[in-house]
C-alpha cells in the first residue's frame, strides 16, 4: 500500500499542470487567402506561425505575440510575393471543456516585398479572429482564422489566413 501511495504522488508530482501564467509556444502554419484588391495582385498562398502566450491569472485574457511569414505566389507567374509580420494580439478566452473557444484581437507591423526592382515596405495593422484549442497537461493543437487589414500608401491590403497548430 505503502507503495502505491508513494507512486501516486511521483505521478501527481511529475504531471505537467497547466496556470494561466504558463508561458505557451505557439508554432503552425496553413493558407492565406487574399482579400479584396489584393485578390487581383496575389494568388492563395502559405504560411508559417511562431509565437508566445502568456496568460493572465484569474482573468480569461492573455496576451500573444507572434511572427510570421506569408508566401504568395503572383497570377502572371512572375516572382513571389513574401510578408513578414510581427504581432501582438490580447486573447479572450470563452471557457469550455474540451474544445476551447477564443477571440483574439491585436495589432501588427508588416512587411510587404513584392519581388522585382520594387522595394520593401512596411505598414501598420490590425487583425482580429476566432480559435479553438484543444488539449490537456500543457499540449494540445488549435485552429484559427483571422482577418488582417494592413494600411498603405496605395490603399489597404486584406487577407485571411487559416492557422493549424500545436501547443507547448
Amino acid at each position: 500500500m505503502r507503495q502505491f501511495i508513494l507512486l501516486a504522488i511521483l505521478i501527481l508530482a511529475l504531471t505537467p499542470v497547466t496556470s494561466e501564467g504558463q508561458v505557451r509556444l505557439i508554432i503552425g502554419g496553413g493558407l492565406s487567402q487574399p482579400n479584396g484588391d489584393f485578390t487581383n495582385q496575389v494568388n492563395t498562398g502559405l504560411h508559417g506561425r511562431a509565437g508566445l502566450q502568456v496568460g493572465v491569472p484569474v482573468f480569461p485574457v492573455s496576451l500573444r505575440g507572434e511572427g510570421e511569414i506569408h508566401q504568395f505566389s503572383k497570377p502572371t507567374g512572375t516572382e513571389n510575393t513574401t510578408m513578414l509580420d510581427g504581432t501582438l494580439s490580447a486573447v479572450l478566452g470563452l471557457g469550455g471543456i474540451g474544445l476551447q473557444p477564443y477571440l483574439l484581437a491585436g495589432i501588427g507591423s508588416y512587411r510587404l516585398d513584392t519581388g522585382g526592382t520594387e522595394e520593401a515596405k512596411t505598414n501598420r495593422g490590425f487583425h482580429g479572429g476566432f480559435g479553438v484549442g484543444i488539449g490537456a497537461l500543457g499540449f494540445g493543437g488549435f485552429a484559427e482564422i483571422r482577418l488582417v487589414n494592413i494600411s498603405g500608401d496605395t490603399g489597404n491590403i486584406r487577407y485571411i489566413p487559416v492557422t493549424l497548430g500545436l501547443r507547448f
